[in-house]
């Protein structure tokens, strides 16, 4: 599989931080907790992530789900939202690199104009997995849109996270 087998090694329950880039608005970054599930299907073939996080105190769900060619780097996936993408299936196509890193392209309609494309980012920084999305404009130029940083949330300690310890 052209997923690399640290990617597989991500199942397991995730936390971290999203931020929103909404480039329109006068504050343009909203900042929300985020927990993220990894685990693999298909006898390992897949790898599905579905996270959580919240807009104007509303929660949001979105799920990918990875699957690659043991022969190429290339990736395939299906990405959907609750917000971004709601009832759609977004169907992404990219390639693993040598170091790890996954890269998605796919594309999503915009009434009365032509479509726009859509980059997903995956890659491990210091054990955390990085999330990060870029919305397309037709003319190609490329902006931030949401950033998510997970880190293992069994990695935290009750007093790290401010609670007590038994």
């Amino acid at each position: 599989m052209a997923i690399a087998q640290h990617f597989l090694d991500l199942a397991g329950e995730w936390q971290g931080t999203n931020r929103l880039h909404l480039s329109w608005l006068p504050d343009p970054l909203l900042e929300s907790r985020s927990k993220a599930t990894i685990r693999t299907l298909a006898n390992g073939q897949c790898i599905e992530i579905v996270y959580t996080w919240t807009y104007e105190g509303k929660p949001q769900e979105d799920v990918i789900l990875l699957n690659g060619d043991p022969a190429s780097p290339a990736v395939r996936a299906v990405w959907t939202d609750s917000w971004h993408s709601a009832n759609v299936l977004m169907i992404c196509e990219g390639e693993a690199y040598p170091d790890g890193r996954i890269s998605l392209k796919g594309s999503y309609s915009v009434p009365d104009h032509p479509d726009w494309g859509w980059r997903t980012d995956l890659f491990i920084d210091d054990a955390d997995l990085n999330y990060v999305m870029y919305n397309i404009s037709p003319e190609g130029v490329e902006e931030l849109a949401v950033e998510t940083r997970f880190f293992r949330a069994e990695a935290v300690s009750p007093a790290a996270a401010g609670g007590s310890s038994p």
